[in-house]
């Protein structure tokens, strides 16, 4: 539906100033410059975007204040923000939200073919998908949606406005927080994989008793593993984003709005801290510690806790610049094996190495 500019400076008015134009003009969508029409916004964040919207049709335009000079006569409509990014994000979840994703099957918003427990409780408005099962004492919080064939073990409480897409698999007692996305076959409260051997080395399970808390406002993408603690419950910190296809020990702690990219693996009793960054296919070893603030990245090993905040990367972690000095040396490696070869030469030593080695072959 289509709104005013009005509205978006009304709600905004921090992040987003009319620089050309009415804000009585309507903006019909969000869009990308290579399809937009001419009611629809887009957003110039970096150069490579400012090609592009040179060759849309779009007329109105919210970019970051540099570019404004360079914006053409013809684009009717401009607004700027120094966070573009940040605005793009807040005016899509504010005036033009995705939607089509909540309501499962149309009719009533609890599925015939739901099982919910009669201990359950259901807050005002929620949603519960075909399929879907509720065990019991579970307490589900007002506006939650639960899609088809998820399933919430007994004991179980989701906070207000969260979002459990279809498959997901929560366990017994775990809790999540308002506002929680959770996506589809994700498992949160598994049982860690943790056993004792005796003296055949056979291998005895050990119970898990502690759960998965989920605070507040955390996103954690699809397929994604959280065991549950051995004692005391695994923890992910509130804003803490976590994208798909990672995996997360028993005894994790993960702190406050911590970014961590697909496909990372961290092992039992790690603990990693608030405003982190930890880049794609990252394996952290387990008992390990990373400080506040420490920006890891993608493809790194780390065997070592970090302490002081900073970049890090590779394997071994070392400091971002060292990890990068290291990756440029290496592809200068067959000129320097040649170079040192010569030189062996010229000193003689490569042919003293060559006749010990042909005395100790014979």
């Amino acid at each position: 539906m289509p709104i005013q500019v009005r509205e978006i400076l009304e709600n905004f008015p921090e992040l987003v100033r009319l620089e050309r134009g009415s804000a009585d003009q309507p903006i019909a969508a969000l869009q990308d410059p290579s399809v937009a029409q001419p009611h629809d916004l887009i957003f110039v964040a970096t150069p490579d975007h400012f090609q592009d919207a040179l060759n849309s049709r779009a007329e109105a335009w919210l970019v970051h204040p540099s570019v404004i000079p360079k914006v053409p006569t013809s684009v009717k409509l401009l607004l700027s923000s120094k966070q573009v990014l940040l605005a793009m994000a807040q005016i899509g979840r504010k005036h033009f939200p995705q939607t089509r994703n909540r309501q499962i099957l149309e009719g009533s918003p609890i599925a015939k073919t739901a099982v919910i427990a009669p201990t359950a409780k259901i807050g005002q408005n929620c949603i519960v998908g075909p399929g879907a099962v509720i065990g019991d004492h579970c307490i589900l919080g007002d506006d939650v949606i639960v899609g088809a064939n998820a399933v919430i073990e007994p004991y179980c409480s989701i906070g207000a406005g969260c979002h459990i897409h279809p498959m997901v698999f929560i366990g017994h007692s775990c809790e999540l927080g308002k506002n929680c996305e959770i996506h589809p076959h994700t498992t949160i409260g598994c049982e860690g994989f943790g056993y004792a051997q005796d003296a055949q080395v056979n291998h005895h399970r050990i119970t898990h008793y502690g759960r998965v808390v989920v605070e507040e406002g955390v996103h954690i993408g699809a397929g994604v593993q959280i065991d549950r603690g051995t004692f005391l419950d695994s923890r992910i910190g509130s804003g803490t984003k976590i994208d798909n296809h990672c995996h997360f020990g028993h005894n994790i702690q993960i702190g406050r709005n911590t970014i961590i990219v697909g496909s990372v693996i961290a092992a039992g009793s790690v603990k990693i801290g608030s405003y982190c960054v930890i880049g794609g296919r990252t394996t952290i070893a387990g008992h390990l510690e990373i400080g506040d603030r420490v920006q890891i990245g993608g493809m790194s090993g780390i065997t070592k806790s970090i302490l002081e905040p900073g970049q890090y990367a590779g394997f071994p972690i070392q400091d971002l610049k060292t990890d990068m000095r290291v990756r440029a040396t290496i592809k200068k490696l067959p000129e320097l094996a040649r170079q040192v070869r010569q030189i062996l030469k010229h000193l003689g030593i490569e042919e003293q190495s060559q006749k010990a080695g042909d005395e100790v072959q014979t």
